[in-house]
């Protein structure tokens, strides 16, 4: 039974990185700064327009909003429809060696000039201390599956969204949480640079490095690493 397993699962990574050498080019930081002003905008909209979604509704239900507003953002604007060709949530995946055939990021990011099987992945948490929804949890359950090779394996970047209800922000939680991860030995989460805010006309937008701790099991590149993933944090308020 485990051979058919695992002949299985070489089957679904051969199909899915069939002709593509991993990882995968890096975005152009311009490109980055035009999604996460994106996800800021589509953000601000439905606060505007749903505040009640926005300072009480689950995580689920501002996914689902924001993914709406994102893509009439993109079908109205031309210089974002010229970059982002779709937007979806909970669009089945696999992990890093298919053991996980129905992966469900939260957030993906299908781009114009780049294979739609490889979106840009943005994972969502909500930051809310009195519920205790944490910097702590945003790691544990939205960061590690980065690194692991759960969600965006095949990239050298993706993103992550927090919907702050507490008035947290990165530099005052979630860098010095993981300025304490990093100082274990060896360090949680893997990281190898600390948040640094990364584009000015952004409130609370920060990008940490990390390595990642798996190694690629399809046949054409069996044993490479992955190498480091840039995540882009972006810290919305309500």
């Amino acid at each position: 039974m485990s051979e058919l397993v695992t002949g299985l699962q070489q089957d679904h990574l051969s199909e899915l990185v069939r002709g593509q050498e991993l990882p995968l080019p890096a975005l152009d930081p311009a490109h980055i700064a035009f999604i996460l002003e994106l996800l800021q905008r589509a953000y601000e909209g439905i606060k505007a327009d749903h505040p009640e979604a926005v300072s009480g509704g689950e995580e689920k239900d501002i996914n689902a909003l924001m993914v709406h507003r994102l893509n009439h953002l993109v079908g109205d604007d031309p210089l974002a429809s010229l970059m982002v060709r779709a937007v979806s949530r909970g669009t089945e995946t696999m992990n890093f060696n298919a053991s996980c055939i129905e992966k469900r990021p939260d957030i993906q990011i299908s781009l114009t000039g780049w294979q739609h099987l490889f979106p840009l992945i943005v994972e969502c948490k909500l930051i809310d201390r009195p519920k205790r929804k944490t910097a702590d949890m945003y790691c544990r359950d939205g960061l590690a599956r980065f690194i692991r090779g759960d969600y965006a394996w095949t990239n050298r970047e993706a993103m992550m969204l927090a919907y702050v209800r507490d008035g947290a922000s990165i530099a005052h939680h979630l860098h010095p949480f993981l300025a304490s991860a990093m100082a274990k030995s060896p360090p949680d989460y893997s990281v190898v640079t600390l948040p640094q805010k990364c584009f000015p006309a952004l409130p609370d937008a920060a990008k940490s490095i990390h390595g990642r701790s798996f190694f690629y099991v399809h046949e054409t590149q069996s044993g490479n690493t992955p190498g480091n993933i840039a995540i882009w944090h972006l810290w919305v308020h309500s």
